[in-house]
């Protein structure tokens, strides 16, 4: 039997040089049972979904899921990706659609995974408020005035997908979205595809992309400096040679004491011990390969040819430095 592509979902990231593998992707029983009526097989490769429909002998699906959605959960693989990812949604998840364009993703919608149950808490102080909810076909499926501060409403033996309250108040009208799919939710899923196919997949497979973008964070380099003198510790500098695909950072040196967003002197090194801070004028973006020439010197001799960068388990871009002459 022959397959075609009818199409694809990759992750781009701009933390890294190469592909982002950063996912698995999880087909929840229903749209498992739909690729097998339709004929269709998913494969996942190297941080790549890519779908597959049949064709006979003229090269014709045998089926056509045109209208049809499936559904993939994305499992996140890399612990640390919230220290390097600018994530827009730090206490939801994200749900990707392709509804505005088949051929293209939306923006992203916040959404809370549920099982069977909504717990809803209102948004606003103001009581009382009008709550609506709506299910995945945007049916009304509830109303109700609430002066309570939580509601629990039960969806037990409905629809999977996007579900509405709507929270409306005097003057105003806020959406929160909820996502029902109790086997993600158990998976513990980090977002949710849907891909509603179009008949044009048959014939020109789309590609989906979803793009993250790294961290930018103040670099900074506390220099801790063990018995050296006032001469050679007011030496000290950073200075960065750049390379030929970015452009220089420039470091400020800071003489303790520092701002209340900076580590405290006190904390870092020993008694005796002496400490200077670099920081870098202008957020860095943060990056899967370690930039180099970025130099430790003193009155021009280099003392560290390569300093440091923040590997991906680190939460910030502070980084503590030790040099240090012999004791006389």
């Amino acid at each position: 039997m022959k397959f075609r592509v009818l199409f694809t979902i990759d992750v781009s990231h701009s933390y890294y040089t190469d592909s982002c593998q950063d996912f698995d992707f999880l087909i929840p029983f229903d749209s498992d049972r739909t690729l097998e009526g339709g004929r269709l097989i998913a494969k996942a490769r190297e941080g790549k979904l890519s779908v597959f429909y049949a064709v006979d002998e003229e090269n014709k699906p045998f089926a056509s899921l045109a209208g049809t959605t499936l559904r993939v959960g994305l499992k996140l693989l890399a612990p640390f990706f919230s220290n390097f990812t600018d994530l827009a949604f730090a206490s939801s998840r994200p749900l990707y659609r392709n509804s505005a364009n088949p051929n293209a993703l939306d923006e992203p919608i916040a959404i809370t995974l549920v099982g069977e149950r909504i717990r809803h808490s209102a948004t606003e102080s103001t009581r009382p408020v009008t709550l609506t909810l709506k299910d995945p076909d945007g049916v009304l499926l509830k109303t109700d005035t609430f002066s309570e501060s939580e509601a629990v409403v039960s969806i037990a033996g409905k629809s999977t997908g996007l579900y509405s309250i709507g929270e409306t108040y005097p003057g105003k009208t806020k959406t929160i979205h909820y996502y029902a799919d109790a086997q993600l939710q158990r998976e513990g899923v980090f977002g949710i595809v849907e891909i509603s196919i179009d008949g044009s997949f048959y014939s020109v497979p789309p590609n989906f992309t979803l793009s993250f973008t790294a961290k930018e964070e103040t670099l900074k380099y506390y220099v801790i400096a063990k018995n050296y003198s006032d001469a050679d510790w007011n030496a000290l500098s950073i200075a960065d040679a750049g390379e030929p695909d970015r452009d220089p950072i420039v470091f400020d040196k800071i003489i303790p004491p520092f701002s209340n967003e900076d580590l405290r002197p006190d904390s870092l090194g020993k008694a005796g011990d002496r400490v200077v801070l670099f920081k870098s004028r202008v957020p860095v973006s943060r990056q899967q390969r370690a930039r180099q020439k970025i130099r430790l010197q003193k009155n021009g001799e280099i003392l560290i040819p390569n300093l440091p960068q923040p590997g991906a388990d680190r939460a910030n871009s502070d980084l503590i430095v030790q040099v240090s002459k012999p004791k006389l």
